[in-house]
């Protein structure tokens, strides 16, 4: 046998192997595929009995209007995983809401329990609107407790609402006040040699301090603290309306408070029942022994009834007309939604579904939900112009601001018939950004220069070098057009002169209590009045609601699944629990995730998240 022979022979054993290797994992793959749509099956069939007792809300992570998980896959997460706290886990308000209206009505259902160690919290508007169906539920003279070993201030917002609040000898009550911090990079970007180009319009510059500053200025601290202020004012008058004792008494100013935690020898339980935050200092099994409950059903494992068991015998299957409900959660992008991104992609297909279907789907409104700080002005033109589309087919629009809903969240809002914000909606900030960044400096301190010849000083534009002098001019005069079509878009369509508008807009950040004074929405309410201002426009008095999801492609749907049934690292979940966090994510993603086509932004930099 002569080399080259010994050598095809040796080849053909070596793709022999490798093909079945290749094959075997394969195989292995589908295998999981199948394996994991079946248990999601399973635990969809799964039948959660018993459905009677006292309802826990021992809720987990955050509290957000649209989740990109379903429970069934966190169920699959505790099934191959085992049960563990998910402190990083979404949980939909609108579900949430639903089922503690459903147990109000529930003869099966007693009482409420609130055990909220692992809620993690939600934005003040939020908090209202759970708020609003607690309340319901007491009056329905069905009785709620709260149980907690410490009581963060989201916590404590909901646990207000129980006939009795429970703490454990050594627990905690920390309320204290709001903060709004944000993170800036100015000192960092200088010591990587990143030489930042930004542009904008007249005084909106506060948007961009945090690339351009190493603190917050002085004119967007006065701003802050004006709504911060306003915020927790309501927080205030809220929990002492529910405990029904004086907001100073429950939360004494700062000498007053260390003055009576002295007096209770440092002791933060006692501190907290002598000045009536909580009703009770008992153990876990002091207090389950005390509300003598037999039986328990966790909110995770209380079951929504479906449409089909709420029909009644003999009603026919005619479809009511739909009020349709589409989500804009988080940064406004170009692409898919994702996790806290809102991506033009998948909404504007939404709408446009909506509109070309119309007659099949028997859609007579729309309520459009936004809570989101903005981002690409591309991403949200896209939007607004598809819901101005949706308009000129009389379909009215509606739009329900949750916790936020500023500068690109309120360029696409321009494009409703009628904008309903929460008292606490964080709203405004009209203005326009640019920023690009730019590398040589970093390059050239490791020895690396870019060089070359062009046409023109417009072309040939790289991170590596420097932006030309006619970019920049170019690239400022798109930045004010910008600024001019926004304001000219909320004037409008808010019946105002653009003067009007300038003078409200520049960045400053409003209020929702604020922005109803000011002309930027119609009424204060809640998801609800947006809900029935949407059926009196289309006038309608017997409808449903339809819950509007994006398309998506099976394939990125399961692998987005998967990575969620994947166990986090401590250090993963313990960058999740910092407060800056979520702004960290989406202040890089200024340079990567939501690019813009034209370098134009949208965006709330100076919305810090309230905690």
């Amino acid at each position: 046998m002569s080399v080259l022979s010994f050598m095809k022979s040796i080849w053909k054993v070596i793709n022999f192997i490798r093909e079945i290797f290749l094959n075997l994992i394969f195989l292995i793959i589908i295998i999981l595929i199948f394996s994991c749509i079946a248990l999601i099956k399973e635990a969809q069939k799964q039948e959660i009995t018993p459905q009677y007792g006292a309802l826990i809300l021992d809720i987990e992570g955050t509290i957000v209007d649209n989740t990109l998980y379903s429970d069934e896959i966190y169920a699959l997460q505790n099934k191959i995983y085992g049960k563990k706290v998910n402190t990083s886990r979404e949980n939909s308000l609108f579900e949430l809401t639903q089922k503690i209206a459903q147990a109000t009505t529930d003869p099966n259902i007693t009482k409420i329990v609130l055990k909220l160690d692992n809620f993690a919290g939600a934005d003040m508007s939020s908090l209202q609107y759970i708020g609003k169906y607690l309340k319901k539920f007491s009056e329905a003279n069905k009785p709620i407790y709260a149980f907690g070993s410490n009581f963060n201030q989201s916590q404590y917002y909901l646990a207000s609402y129980a006939n009795k609040i429970y703490l454990t000898p050594l627990g905690a009550v920390d309320v204290y006040g709001l903060a709004a911090n944000n993170l800036y990079y100015k000192s960092l970007l200088e010591n990587l040699k990143i030489n930042t180009h930004v542009f904008r319009v007249g005084t909106y510059k506060s948007a961009i301090e945090p690339f351009i500053r190493n603190d917050m200025s002085e004119a967007a601290k006065s701003n802050t603290t004006r709504w911060l202020t306003l915020m927790w004012n309501d927080y205030l008058n809220d929990i002492s309306t529910q405990r029904k004792k004086v907001a100073t008494q429950l939360v004494p100013t700062p000498n007053v408070m260390l003055e009576n935690l002295k007096a209770a020898n440092g002791n933060m339980a006692q501190y907290a029942i002598s000045n009536g935050l909580v009703d009770a200092l008992a153990s876990n099994y002091q207090y389950e022994k005390e509300l003598n409950n037999k039986q328990w059903v966790s909110i995770y494992n209380y079951q929504l009834k479906s449409k089909k068991d709420e029909k009644l015998d003999g009603e026919n299957n005619r479809q009511k007309p739909l009020i349709a409900v589409v989500f804009v959660n988080g940064t406004i992008t170009n692409g898919e939604n994702n996790s806290n991104i809102a991506g033009s992609q998948d909404i504007v297909e939404q709408l446009r579904n909506i509109r070309k279907n119309l007659n099949e789907h028997n859609i007579q409104a729309v309520v459009l939900r936004v809570n989101s700080p903005g981002g690409s002005v591309d991403a949200s033109e896209a939007i607004r112009s598809e819901l101005e589309a949706l308009r000129s087919y009389e379909i009215p629009v509606v739009v329900s601001m949750g916790g936020m809903a500023a500068s690109g969240g309120y360029w696409i809002s321009t494009a409703s018939d009628y904008i309903i914000a929460s008292p606490n909606t964080i709203t405004g900030s009209i203005g326009i950004f640019g920023i690009i960044p730019t590398f040589e400096n970093s390059l050239s301190h490791i020895g690396v220069y870019s060089d070359g010849v062009t046409t023109s000083p417009l072309a040939g534009n790289s991170a590596t070098k420097n932006l030309p002098d006619e970019m920049s001019q170019l690239i400022q005069m798109n930045i004010d057009n910008g600024y001019q079509t926004f304001i000219s878009l909320v004037a409008q369509a808010r019946n105002m002169t653009k003067e009007q508008v300038d003078k409200i807009g520049q960045g400053q950040v409003w209020l929702g209590s604020e922005a109803s004074k000011i002309g930027l929405v119609d009424k204060l309410g809640d998801f609800d009045d947006a809900i029935e201002t949407a059926a009196t426009l289309a006038n309608l008095t017997d409808y449903e609601i339809d819950w509007q999801k994006p398309q998506g492609n099976w394939f990125n749907a399961f692998y987005s699944d998967m990575l969620a049934m994947l166990p986090k690292s401590t250090a993963e979940i313990f960058f999740e629990q910092l407060p800056e966090a979520k702004q960290l994510q989406q202040h890089v993603s200024l340079w990567n995730q939501f690019h813009d086509p034209q370098n134009r932004y949208i965006y709330c930099l100076n919305c810090a998240d309230v905690h």
